[in-house]
């Protein structure tokens, strides 16, 4: 084994999380080495001609080597598991930057009811309330806790968006549902979209208050944390699965990374796949054990570790990381590791074409659209109804590629039979005449909750293995009866939406479609290692710290007990610069321990 020298800091990956924390870190004099699984890419050369649908959406050119690793699903403990052989359910990124350079760059705060969720819905509906089997949760912060943090995220980054609520006070065009904001958005929305706006004017019509979606991409020229100037949107309509080649969307790679790389203190390996977590006989951590792109087997000692990978990755790296201190797996002492594990719902109840009629939905991608809050969370009374959560509604327009989006076309009035999703079964003059349609359809969508149950988790599968023969991430989820209550109640909403749109045809979606692991609906996958009071409810505590390791991070969503139903990186940005700003306050690395609430 090659053992290198000792650093302040060592991650598992580049992304996001780690990013963050090389920039902060590396500013305050520390020596920080990333190892990252993937290639090195940045916005020149590699972002400059990307736009090829085939090579980066079909085959996945940005994402995690699933031949190499991938994870196995089953809906229930009833059932045998099966791995994922080609991409569908969730697309997790690889190289440098991770799956914060191919995202779409929608940027939510969750609302301030999604912390204390137990406890809120308790009050207002009664314990009874809960669906049957739930281990959900309050979080051990609160908005009011990381408000600062998505402040300062937002204005070192460039968000744009519209206001909703400034310090209290709602303001017209915004989200009248967010939680207060100290300031406003430091750039106005992107566009919007001609989908967008009719969406909007039927949600208005009915009361509801639409607006525009919030978004990590440059709404017009914008200087950045790094003092150097960088481009607005030019609505290409490649950015999911794709990098940004302008730099209008942020992602680590455009401001933190490069800022952590300056100071001379920041290393990043990369083809380096981490094997497991080295602990000393009191149960610390000493580093990082690792394949190298040389393919030999390096060690990394640290003082401390940041699990800075994707959220399954960390839960699978703390299950595999056993020792006779960690016999179980590193902070699953309690068998803590793993529970909570949760998705999101994301599906159209309805589709409406709109013959002759254009929407330009090659252009921009979900920031773009508008969207309603009205039966997001805890916004509308669900006394009565059978269900909690909510879940945001949107036109779903933008990023309409040719190849992908060719299945999705409804088809029009006398067209060949559909074959039970609103599409013809026939090629030639029939898929000729749908293909007419490629631009007049508009899909409302939902994003909405995914309550924690107990038997909802991650675990280690007994049968199937990695290209090192170690067992691979097993998940164990499916949507329950209060989810399709749910579903049902909120894609009601959206139909009759849709009926003042007054579309030429439409198809709906009134119940809920069971999950599937080999259908794209959403990268947000939450929990697995949540973050809570005390060590028999949670891998880790408010700062991510390991109970059992104290200087062992984990970062990202596998920290949320349960999933609010909007994007997550917002969160899981702020979360880090709460760490660290703890980190930096209370002298972590002058004094290494617990750090205090």
């Amino acid at each position: 084994m090659i053992e290198h020298p000792e650093v302040d800091v060592v991650t598992v990956g580049a992304g996001w999380t780690a990013g963050i924390a090389a920039q902060q870190l590396t500013a305050q004099g520390l020596d920080v080495v990333s190892l990252e699984k993937g290639r090195a890419q940045w916005t020149w050369p590699d972002f400059a001609h990307n736009h090829d649908e085939l090579r980066f959406t079909h085959r996945g050119e940005m994402l995690h080597e699933i031949e190499r690793e991938t994870w196995t699903w089953r809906p229930n403990d009833r059932l045998p598991s099966l791995p994922m052989r080609q991409y569908g359910s969730f697309h997790p990124g690889s190289n440098l930057g991770g799956a914060g350079v191919h995202w779409s760059a929608v940027t939510w705060r969750f609302l301030p009811t999604d912390f204390d969720y137990v406890s809120h819905h308790t009050d207002r509906y009664g314990a009874n309330a809960f669906p049957e089997g739930h281990s959900n949760q309050d979080w051990p912060v609160s908005y009011t806790d990381l408000e600062p943090h998505y402040t300062q995220f937002e204005i070192d980054t460039g968000m744009s968006g519209r206001t909703g609520n400034l310090n209290g006070e709602i303001l017209e065009g915004g989200n009248p549902f967010e939680g207060p904001r100290s300031r406003p958005y430091p750039l106005p929305p992107l566009a919007a979209t001609r989908a967008g706006t009719r969406f909007a004017e039927a949600a208005e019509q009915l009361g509801y208050t639409p607006f525009r979606q919030p978004s990590s991409i440059l709404s017009e020229g914008y200087t950045d944390m790094t003092g150097e100037p960088r481009a607005g949107c030019v609505y290409c309509g490649f950015c999911t699965r794709y990098g940004c080649h302008v730099d209008a969307k942020a992602s680590a790679l455009t401001a933190h990374i490069p800022m952590a790389l300056d100071t001379g203190r920041y290393e990043i390996r990369t083809r380096c796949y981490v094997k497991h977590i080295a602990v000393d006989n009191t149960g610390l951590a000493t580093g990082l054990v690792y394949l190298g792109a040389d393919g030999r087997e390096h060690f990394q000692p640290a003082r401390t570790v940041l699990l800075s990978g994707y959220t399954l990755s960390n839960v699978r790296l703390l299950l595999l990381s056993r020792s006779d201190a960690h016999p179980d797996g590193l902070g699953n002492a309690r068998q803590q590791v793993g529970r909570n594990y949760t998705y999101q719902i994301w599906q159209a109840p309805t589709i409406g074409l709109f013959e002759g009629e254009r929407f330009n939905t090659y252009m921009g991608n979900t920031s773009t659209s508008h969207a309603i809050y009205d039966f997001a969370g805890d916004a509308f009374d669900h006394a009565g109804l059978g269900f909690l959560g909510g879940g945001q509604l949107f036109a779903d327009a933008g990023e309409r590629l040719p190849i992908g989006n060719a299945e999705g076309i409804p088809a029009a009035q006398g067209e060949a039979a559909a074959n039970g999703n609103g599409e013809p079964r026939e090629w030639g003059a029939a898929f000729k005449q749908r293909m007419r349609h490629w631009d007049s359809f508009i899909p409302i969508t939902m994003q909405a909750e995914s309550p924690a149950y107990e038997f909802n988790r991650l675990d280690l599968d007994p049968n199937y293995t990695d290209f090192l023969g170690r067992p691979l991430l097993r998940l164990t989820f499916d949507f329950t009866e209060n989810e399709a209550r749910m579903y049902a109640y909120i894609a009601q909403r959206a139909s009759e939406i849709m009926d003042v749109m007054n579309p030429s045809q439409r198809t709906d979606n009134p119940d809920i479609q069971p999950y599937r692991i080999d259908d794209y609906q959403s990268t947000h996958n939450q929990g697995g290692a949540i973050m809570g009071t005390d060590p028999s409810n949670s891998v880790t505590n408010r700062y991510g710290q390991v109970w059992d390791a104290p200087n062992v991070f984990v970062t990202g969503a596998a920290l949320f007990p349960q999933n609010p139903g909007a994007n997550p990186t917002a969160t899981v940005n702020a979360l880090m610069y709460y760490t660290l700003a703890a980190m930096r306050d209370q002298n972590y690395f002058q004094r290494p321990g617990e750090l205090l609430a």
